[in-house]
């Protein structure tokens, strides 16, 4: 199979001072076929670290240990580390920690054929990452599972995983975990859809960002890649010096695991091209180094390449021991048992992957019953609130209505009573009284007759919120007339109308006028002679503008004890002012204008 990435949990650590350091040093130190040393500093690293650390801290120093045996091809060695990493964490309750380590034992179950075992430990950590909400620990597990269904030739299980464990990374967001999402497609591409194309467009693309990042190892084995793609598409010139740049890049890395995997593709270069002593040569190497590493299935491919090699070279005897290698490690690590295994492990696998994914979905939804609650909760308050809110303001405004219609209805009333105040009612008995001891029938009729209708008026007018422009007129005309035959015609009373003034149209606030007519006739003509009163009406758009001036004494030279009642008379008018603006929500105003002699009102009334 071509250079896959699998992945193991490294966690690093800062080593003070301590026995321990010392011995990981030496261990890093010793060369690989140094076994006898390698044994020893293995048993004093296990007693060491147990002295030395608590469970949270020695779960660290046996990973590392564990990796550093990893990387020097003894897998046994390398097992024993984790499963005392995973003892550690499991002593310190750390679920994650745990599930790294029966992932990394999983590995090396892996790389030693026994895909059965390596399986059950990826879903037993797969399950524990899910549950802990772990995304990067899963993307790396799913990518492991998709590597055993590659080597087994199950594409769609091993395209199904691939692709879950790139979408993971991607949320994740991490570059290394792209560029070896990217590097294992490449690889599926290549073996499994033999498209030599996207194989190569993935493996290019792993390639940039481990090149980006610095990571000398990983782009050796992007390049080995490209080489063997090369190789398969027959450009033999390239694919070598591909295969020698990434030999020459392991052996300067001392990568004993990768250098026996690109001395391989190299040695199947050199064969495919009649150069068979040279593939012996390379092949021989690269499996010296995989018997070392007890790696089942790349000593399987190394024995297969050796033994058509050999036959090759006219090396019969050791191309038929060989080729007998090869076939006992084949039966063994593909033999039905373990298929039929490994199917019993997928569908276990896939039924708790579904349990696991009903069980998110409840979760879910009971999150999104629990929003849905606490929303409507929200949407009731706040209907509520809003509900109080409008019955308050309608209350508010409802009482305000009936306040402003009361306060309306006691101005109209005040208006009427001042109209029809005591003293003016005497004064119009007086007068009839006074033409009838005349016998003068015909001025006492008309007298009453004009005074009956004015009552009248003024009642009908006090009554409605709204009166005809024409009524308020006569009503108006009615008075004046009233109080010139009272006082012997001592002023005159001119009436000026707008000719575009629509008197049977229009209709305005009653009661408005007639206040400020009082007050002409009763301060400003009294006691001149000559006295003119006039009252002008124009037509303005949507408002009547009336003027009441006189030619009399104006403001200044009216008698101190008259002032109470005008102000009255005045304070009432400004009070119905405010009511109308209110109620209208239209302009209402009363200006004293400047003349020379007299006094001048201007009143302005909306048409409604």
């Amino acid at each position: 199979m071509r250079s896959v990435l699998f992945f193991v949990f490294l966690v690093t650590a800062v080593f003070s001072f301590s026995q321990t350091s010392t011995l990981i040093e030496n261990l890093k130190s010793t060369p690989s076929d140094s076994v006898k040393q390698i044994n020893l500093i293995k048993d004093l690293l296990v007693k060491s670290v147990s002295m030395e650390f608590d469970d949270s801290a020695a779960y660290v120093q046996f990973n590392n240990i564990g990796m550093i045996f990893y990387s020097k091809n003894f897998p046994d060695y390398t097992e024993e580390f984790f499963e005392l990493a995973k003892e550690s964490a499991d002593a310190y309750g750390d679920k994650n920690m745990a599930a790294q380590m029966i992932t990394n034992i999983g590995v090396v179950k892996e790389m030693s054929g026994n895909y059965v075992a390596a399986l059950k430990n990826y879903q037993q950590s797969l399950e524990a990452f899910i549950r802990t909400g772990n995304i990067k620990s899963q993307s790396l597990v799913y990518n492991n599972i998709a590597i055993v269904h590659q080597e087994l030739g199950n594409n769609d299980q091993a395209f199904y995983n691939l692709k879950k464990s790139y979408e993971l990374k991607l949320e994740v967001n991490d570059s290394v975990l792209i560029a070896s999402a990217l590097n294992n497609l490449g690889v599926f591409y290549e073996e499994a859809k033999n498209d030599m194309d996207s194989a190569l467009y993935f493996y290019f693309s792993a390639k940039e960002i481990y090149t980006s990042l610095g990571d000398l190892r990983n782009t050796a084995i992007c390049q080995n890649n490209l080489a063997n793609v090369l190789y398969k598409k027959k450009d033999y010139e390239n694919a070598r010096k591909g295969f020698e740049a990434s030999v020459n890049r392991f052996r300067n890395l001392d990568d004993k695991f990768w250098l026996s995997r690109a001395l391989m593709y190299y040695g199947q270069l050199e064969a495919e091209t009649g150069n068979f002593l040279k593939a012996v040569s390379l092949l021989e190497e690269s499996a010296a180094l995989t018997e070392d590493s007890g790696y089942t299935r790349n000593l399987m491919e190394v024995s297969e390449n050796l033994a058509k090699a050999y036959l090759g070279a006219g090396d019969y005897k050791q191309s038929a021991l060989t080729f007998e290698k090869y076939n006992i490690l084949k039966d063994s690590l593909l033999n039905i048992d373990k298929q039929n295994e490994i199917s019993k492990l997928e569908v276990r696998y896939q039924t708790v992957q579904k349990e696991l994914e009903i069980q998110k979905l409840q979760q879910e939804k009971e999150i999104q019953r629990r929003r849905i609650a606490g929303i409507t909760s929200t949407i009731i308050a706040i209907v509520v609130i809003f509900s109080f809110i409008i019955v308050f303001l309608y209350m508010k405004g409802r009482h305000r209505k009936l306040y402003m219609q009361n306060k309306n209805m006691m101005i109209k009333q005040e208006i009427l009573q001042n109209q029809m105040n005591p003293h003016f009612l005497f004064n119009v008995l007086t007068s009839v009284q006074s033409y009838m001891a005349e016998s003068n029938s015909e001025k006492a009729s008309s007298y009453l007759s004009k005074f009956s209708r004015l009552i009248r008026m003024v009642l009908q007018s006090s009554a409605n919120d709204k009166i005809l422009l024409s009524e308020e007129i006569e009503l108006l005309t009615n008075y004046i007339q009233l109080e010139q035959l009272r006082l012997d015609n001592s002023f005159e009373f001119k009436l000026i109308i707008d000719d575009n003034t629509e008197t049977d149209e229009i209709n305005i606030p009653p009661m408005m006028i007639q206040p400020f007519v009082e007050n002409a006739i009763k301060h400003g003509l009294k006691g001149i002679e000559n006295g003119i009163l006039e009252l002008k009406i124009e037509d303005r758009d949507e408002y009547i503008y009336f003027s009441v001036s006189d030619n009399g004494n104006g403001f200044v030279e009216t008698p101190v004890n008259t002032k109470t009642h005008k102000s009255m008379a005045l304070g009432i008018i400004n009070e119905r002012v405010k009511i109308l603006k209110q109620k209208l929500r239209k302009n209402v105003s009363v200006n004293y204008e400047h003349v020379e002699k007299g006094t001048k009102i201007v009143i302005e009334l909306p048409v409604i």
